[in-house]
């Protein structure tokens, strides 16, 4: 009995340092103290074949911090990250890839932002999602596997209509 209390003990004991190891190993990405998303437009024209948006991470931290840019804009299109929705709420088809992969990422795979700094990537919506014209609110959807956590909600307006030239 004293030695299954023992056992007991010491396997709860094991738990309590892991998980307490794990967290102050982790990405530093805990809510409030990690990197931030923010979606913005490119400045470049909007239409159905072009909506080119940026995907800004900002670390407003005093150390740097990283993420992992698998389910990002930071590599080509690989999977479904954002949601993209008409004024309805239906939701834009998506028409990209998607990608399988090797867990754990390798350390390549992660990007590191300065403290006080930024890093951004600009990528055309339109090649992954099923856009015409109309008004759409887009928003990253964090996945878990990057460490970021979902930003801010933009409005996209596709223009409509046929050219007269």
């Amino acid at each position: 009995m004293i030695r299954e209390n023992l056992l007991i003990v010491l396997i709860g004991g094991l738990l309590a340092v892991g998980c307490k190891t794990r967290k102050e190993s982790g990405s530093g990405l805990e809510s409030g103290s990690g990197p931030v998303v923010k979606l913005q437009t490119a400045g470049a024209p909007v239409n159905a074949d072009s909506v080119m948006l940026t995907f800004v991470v900002y670390n407003h931290s005093d150390t740097v911090q990283h993420f992992c840019k698998w389910d990002t804009p930071f590599e080509p299109l690989l999977g479904k990250y954002l949601s993209v929705t008409d004024k309805a709420g239906t939701e834009a088809d998506y028409k990209g890839a998607m990608a399988r992969r090797v867990m754990p990422p390798p350390s390549e795979s992660y990007i590191l932002v300065n403290p006080h700094d930024s890093v951004s990537a600009t990528f055309n919506l339109a090649k992954g999602y099923a856009v015409k014209p109309g008004s759409y609110t887009v928003r990253y959807i964090a996945s878990g596997l990057s460490g970021l956590q979902a930003g801010n909600e933009l409005k996209v307006v596709v223009p409509g209509g046929v050219s007269s030239k």
